[in-house]
């Protein structure tokens, strides 16, 4: 909702100014105090291993999978609109980037770390960056030095890239923990089993899922939230398909009888919601609504209207500024479209 959480350019500062060493060999990107060498191959390997333990939130977005669909067209044309940097760097999201992936963290707060792959044109976007001087959704970038690379912030938000596949993005607190894992030579695999559950599935457009137990913010929604109330764990999976948004997700509760108090509260939240979407003049919103109690977890199957969907998002994002002429084809262009998933099974 607009006042809430991140602003909307968050998700489109994607890049920054690397510090890559040249040379016939692998490109060093720091050797640590206790000498070891860390690559850019090693990096782009296994990128998310970048992002710090201890992660309460998760979101990941394979890109083209999205821009396979009408709605998620319209979600990433929002996301290329903010991008804080002019068409000169010769980034576009939905061309030159892969895919996706944000953590949610409170070390001092709420703080957030995201890893973005694909391809980065190292030059032109160092050059862009540094011009830039702020736009209509964002304010004007600032350099500053840690860890052996420089980050662009616009106030607490910022990015860098890490090799010209890979790219960090966050605030300045997960940013910069994710760049003491390298300068400590502590890039290890530290993703929680779920979270790889959730990677692990196939032809899955986006997941998304919050440990209910990690941080006193997370702890705290049970409490709010009925369909909740009693809950350590939420997760799914989802494509943008019609009718517009369509997720297939799972409540984690103590027992079988908090699960099926959890199911009959989503299905009596979902005829609320309805209701007050034709009165706001959303008609339906919620297409479809299943929910099953198997064991100690709550299953959903729910699908979202599309044009409800673009209608909130005309009423609470700000208007994009005029879309500047394409400068040609990105890289993205040239790989293969990925297929998408028409159906999501519970």
């Amino acid at each position: 909702m607009k006042g809430r959480g991140a602003p909307a350019w968050v998700f489109g500062a994607l890049l920054g100014l690397p510090t890559l060493s040249c040379g016939g060999g692998p490109d060093v990107i720091l050797r640590t105090a206790a000498g070891v060498e860390v690559t850019a191959q090693d990096i782009d390997r296994q990128p998310l291993w970048l992002l710090p333990p201890g992660g309460a939130g998760w979101f990941h977005l394979v890109v083209q999978r999205a821009a396979a669909a009408p709605l998620g067209q319209r979600v990433l044309a929002e996301l290329k609109a903010r991008v804080p940097l002019p068409e000169a760097a010769g980034l576009a999201i939905d061309r030159d980037i892969v895919e996706l992936s944000v953590s949610t963290y409170s070390m001092k707060g709420l703080d957030f770390a995201g890893v973005a792959t694909g391809h980065f044109d190292v030059a032109r976007i160092a050059a862009a960056a540094a011009q830039y001087q702020g736009g209509p959704l964002m304010p004007p970038l600032t350099q500053s030095q840690y860890a052996g690379r420089t980050l662009f912030m616009a106030q607490n938000i910022g990015f860098v890239i890490v090799t010209p596949q890979t790219a960090l993005f966050g605030n300045e607190v997960g940013i910069r923990r994710c760049l003491d894992r390298i300068a400590e030579g502590r890039v290890a695999d530290d993703l929680p089993a779920w979270v790889k559950e959730l990677l692990a599935t196939p032809n899955a457009t986006f997941s998304l899922g919050v440990d209910l137990t990690a941080t006193a913010v997370t702890a705290a929604l049970p409490a709010r939230l009925n369909a909740l109330r009693g809950a350590s764990m939420a997760r799914g999976i989802g494509n943008f398909d019609p009718p517009g948004v369509n997720l297939a997700a799972t409540l984690t509760h103590p027992d079988h009888e908090s699960a099926q108090s959890s199911a009959t509260g989503l299905l009596q939240g979902g005829g609320a919601l309805n209701m007050y979407g034709r009165l706001l003049g959303l008609g339906q919103p919620i297409r479809k609504l299943e929910t099953q109690a198997v064991g100690a977890d709550t299953q959903v199957v729910l699908a979202v209207d599309g044009a409800a969907v673009e209608l909130l998002m005309q009423r609470f994002l700000p208007p994009v500024p005029a879309p500047a002429p394409r400068s040609g084809p990105g890289w993205a262009d040239t790989a293969s479209t990925l297929s998408h998933i028409s159906r999501i099974e519970p």
